[in-house]
């Protein structure tokens, strides 16, 4: 699954939360907040995306979709910055625990 958002997010004079970053294989909030638990599911969604597109990126038509010098960083990355979270468990898509970090390491 890929999430990628274009346009202008008319947000109704709430804040705008950006849930994980271009060079990070982790979320970009903190445990505490609300959003949290949603941004622990992207990072599994990228996970997913990481093995079933043989260690790509996001791709459209085939080519990556973001610059050259942060994607490429991200994914040489990945194994190792990952936290492998309880999504990533499920034992439905068979995703392997890589050296990284678990989440019981980095959430207290």
């Amino acid at each position: 699954a890929v999430f990628l958002l274009k346009k202008f997010i008319d947000n109704d004079g709430e804040d705008f939360v950006k849930f994980i970053h271009n060079m990070d294989a982790n979320p970009l909030v903190d445990y505490n907040d609300y959003d949290y638990d949603l941004a622990v599911f992207f990072t599994f969604t990228q996970h997913v995306q990481y093995v079933k597109t043989g260690k790509l990126t996001s791709i459209s038509e085939g080519c990556d979709i973001f610059g050259d010098r942060n994607t490429k960083m991200t994914v040489s990355r990945f194994e190792k910055d990952h936290i492998y979270n309880k999504y990533c468990e499920w034992p439905v898509f068979g995703l392997e625990a890589y050296v990284g970090r678990a989440e019981s390491e980095t959430s207290k």
